[in-house]
């Protein structure tokens, strides 16, 4: 398992859409993009939630998936509102 850290190529985490997981181990979508201090995460079909989550809430990337160190339900307070 690897730390998060500033070696990670967010990019290629980005292009491949890796998966996210929260610590009470529910799939909570795939990286989209990376700005600055936080990733945007995108679950759904048609991106019918999109997260903003600050870096400092990952916990480890272990080559598949990057893992957060919230639970499902402390994702929420992180979704973007709808447009």
């Amino acid at each position: 398992m690897t730390e998060i850290d500033s070696s990670i190529d967010w990019n290629e985490i980005a292009k491949s859409k890796k998966g996210v997981r929260t610590n009470d181990n529910v799939s909570a979508g795939n990286v989209i993009a990376e700005t600055g201090d936080n990733i945007i995460i995108s679950a759904g079909a048609v991106k019918e939630h999109e997260y903003i989550v600050p870096k400092d809430k990952l916990d480890f990337f272990d080559g598949a998936e990057v893992h957060l160190n919230i639970s499902h339900s402390e994702l929420a307070g992180f979704e973007v509102p709808a447009k």
